[in-house]
């Protein structure tokens, strides 16, 4: 009797989801497994039975979509909202990072200043659900855009991910000029840690500049830091070097992991540290490594703009995993303070040590909240919900 209760209790709430926020997509790509789509409601009826009368409401949520569903009038305001970004100078500290030039450096100059404790570590979900909803208020508040981030559903289109709108001419645009002599296979050292880490980069199909699209030849200037040698005058990549936006797709990246049924294992996951590891492995290293260049940089990917489309689909996948048991889960961490654990080259006798959920991260500006103020995502500063 209770199951046949919360079905119906499910199916209400879920009806009330579709009346409130109306998508008008269109759903192309490979269907959504109906595993997936359980678990997806399951976690949108769940949010709506936690919200209250005042604070985050339905009235006041915001609803984040898949690029391929919003309509074009909103892709193209969003596009527009980044350039407006660019255009609009930056507020980063020149004598600490001389190369930021606009609003959209400020965001790479954070993340590559707090790469080291932002990846592979407890930090990671929650620093860049924050650094996501900061992303979104700034197109919102200083470009006078309406919508929301929305995300790169990359399971839809695994198998032929050039079918997304995300890489059509008027969005993002798609590789980049392949370049016989830089595609790739590499090898990179990542800067600022005690020990020495090389990380193996795969050769792709493109290297050069994006050559399509509202970002061909779009001019960035921070980094790259994905080098094979470390330059100590300039490991952060902090001194001006203006270059054009660079892709370098690795299809097997998509075709082989970013699918339904690794989707699956990973909202899907019995436990934290399953999820954890299920989503890091499958996906988040391997969305970077599909874009490939200067998405694929550790510390600068930012500088890509479907950066952020790419993290909202990270945020949105753990959004689904916590919003099973929004009790239990919410506030559930796993992981050191750095890197896989490792000492950073300005304390290389630190030991490792587990990241609590009042810890103290950084986001620039001042801004330190604790890990467990950007693990809510209906409170706590934030009122949002993805269909």
């Amino acid at each position: 009797m209770r199951s046949v209760t919360l079905a119906a209790t499910i199916a209400v709430l879920l009806a009330q989801v579709v009346s409130s926020f109306p998508n008008p997509g269109n759903r192309s790509g490979i269907p959504k497994p109906d595993e997936f789509a359980e678990l997806e409601n399951q976690y949108r009826a769940n949010i709506l039975a936690s919200l209250g009368t005042d604070g985050c409401t339905r009235r006041t949520m915001r609803i984040r979509r898949s690029w391929d569903d919003i309509d074009d009038d909103t892709r193209a305001d969003y596009v527009r909202a980044v350039k407006c970004l660019a255009a609009k100078p930056t507020t980063v500290d020149k004598s600490v990072a001389p190369g930021a030039v606009n609003r959209l450096d400020d965001f790479v100059w954070i993340h590559d200043n707090q790469t080291n404790r932002i990846h592979i570590s407890g930090l990671f979900h929650s620093w860049h659900r924050i650094f996501v909803w900061q992303m979104e208020d700034a197109l919102r508040n200083e470009c006078g855009y309406k919508g929301t981030i929305p995300y790169w559903d990359q399971a839809r289109f695994s198998q032929d991910p050039l079918q997304s709108k995300v890489f059509d001419n008027s969005s993002f645009g798609g590789d980049g000029e392949y370049l016989p002599d830089d595609h790739g296979p590499y090898n990179i050292t990542i800067p600022g840690l005690a020990i020495n880490v090389t990380v193996p980069r795969p050769a792709g199909t493109g290297g050069g500049c994006v050559k399509d699209g509202p970002f061909a030849n779009w001019q960035i200037t921070l980094g790259p830091t994905d080098k094979e040698v470390v330059d100590p005058t300039n490991k952060y990549g902090y001194i001006s070097n203006p270059r054009c936006l660079k892709r370098n797709f690795d299809y097997p990246s998509s075709t082989d992991f970013m699918t339904w049924e690794n989707a699956i294992k990973i909202v899907g996951a019995p436990d934290f540290i399953t999820f954890y590891w299920n989503l890091e492995n499958l996906w988040h290293v391997k969305s970077h490594q599909f874009l490939g260049k200067d998405g694929l940089d550790l510390f600068t990917s930012p500088n890509d703009p479907i950066f952020y489309l790419l993290h909202s689909q990270i945020d949105r996948l753990w959004a689904i995993w916590q919003g099973q048991n929004l009790e239990e889960r919410t506030y559930a961490i796993a992981g050191n303070r750095t890197f896989f654990g490792f000492p950073l080259d300005t304390a290389p006798n630190v030991p490792p040590t587990n990241a609590t959920i009042d810890d103290v991260m950084d986001l620039g500006w001042g801004y330190t909240p604790k890990i467990k103020d950007g693990m809510p995502m209906t409170y706590a500063g934030r009122c949002y919900m993805y269909l």
